[in-house]
């Protein structure tokens, strides 16, 4: 277990991950400062407020000088930051933006906390960064093909082995690597997704045999507190939850909202229509699918084992399934809410 009273950085605090994990640590008693270009974010429906008495340090990843004036005084830090979008728009600028938080914005934090002499840090990696697996459940040992199916998965992989480089030179790094993940305040495409369906404005659903794996938000924040933790010194976890597939989560929609299954279309016959939306999401628009979407659909696998940090760390990914229907559950009552207020 973490030591309670710690002086924590939280870069990516006011994120979905982050404001979930805020709460925990402040309820074991830490001290928590939370790094943010701006502390009048954008509010996120249902994503958890700071805590009471989270110091906050004007700042950005990519502004050394912010990073030195959030670790003084730190003992260890928990790196969340990142640029999480899949589906990207094939434009300079925004391939530029995912570049800069993901990678340059790591190597940032990691050569300010070796000069703040940060005593532990926790990097929050991702299977996408690990690649694809060809069905198998594979462990923290594997490497990427160097078949990138999307950018954020080619930035965090570049980033991932930055950290991994540091953690091989003697750096106090444990790394976290987890699959998809879910919860209430998440604003992510699988969110975004679900709500569309709950809306009724999902027509189909892409035939794929892609999989991918799930885990609630509670227990992704449980296995990083574990990595606080002064026993635990460079070393790497997964922490993903189960494994689906979109059309078998959109079969459980449907058996939620009792209604019949969505009809399948098949990749092939949305290429001519994605690189369209491609075109027009480079003009500044948002499109609803891109050759990107399409190119996660594949066939493909991302799926991992979590058995060393099951043995290791005593760590559980709950019950998936059985939570992402309450997640849903609790998404279709506030758009219920949401309806009868605006009526």
């Amino acid at each position: 277990m973490a030591i309670n009273n710690r002086n924590l950085l939280i870069t990516g605090g006011t994120g979905f991950i982050g404001s979930h994990l805020l709460h925990k640590l402040a309820e074991q008693g830490h001290n928590l400062t939370v790094l943010s270009r701006n502390p009048q974010n954008r509010v996120i429906p249902y994503r958890p407020k700071l805590p009471e008495k989270v110091n906050v340090v004007i700042g950005d990843i990519l502004q050394p000088q912010s990073l030195k004036q959030a670790l003084a005084g730190q003992d260890a830090v928990i790196h969340l930051a990142a640029d999480y979008r899949v589906g990207l728009a094939p434009t300079r600028q925004a391939r530029q933006h995912m570049y800069q938080t993901n990678v340059i914005g790591t190597s940032n934090l990691l050569a300010a906390a070796q000069d703040a002499d940060i005593s532990k840090i926790v990097y929050m990696s991702s299977t996408a960064a690990l690649g694809e697996t060809q069905g198998a459940l594979l462990d923290e040992s594997h490497r990427h093909n160097g078949i990138f199916r999307s950018y954020y998965e080619e930035t965090k992989h570049i980033a991932h082995e930055l950290v991994v480089k540091q953690q091989c030179q003697g750096a106090p790094i444990n790394i976290a690597i987890s699959g998809g993940v879910f919860g209430l305040g998440d604003n992510s495409v699988l969110a975004q997704t679900v709500n569309a369906f709950l809306l009724g404005k999902i027509p189909f659903h892409i035939a794929t045999t892609s999989t991918f794996q799930l885990c609630h938000v509670s227990h992704v924040c449980d296995g990083l507190i574990t990595l606080l933790s002064p026993e635990i010194v460079r070393q790497n976890y997964i922490l993903a939850g189960e494994t689906f597939s979109m059309p078998e989560l959109f079969q459980m929609l449907s058996h939620f909202c009792g209604r019949p299954s969505l009809p399948a279309k098949k990749a092939s016959s949305l290429k001519i229509p994605a690189w369209l939306m491609d075109k027009l999401a480079s003009l500044g628009l948002t499109m609803p699918l891109s050759c990107e979407a399409l190119h996660i659909m594949d066939g493909s696998s991302y799926t991992y084992s979590s058995y060393k940090a099951q043995q290791q760390l005593g760590w559980s990914a709950g019950y998936p399934k059985e939570e992402f229907i309450e997640y849903v559950s609790h998404l279709a009552t506030q758009l219920s809410s949401a309806k009868k207020d605006v009526a």
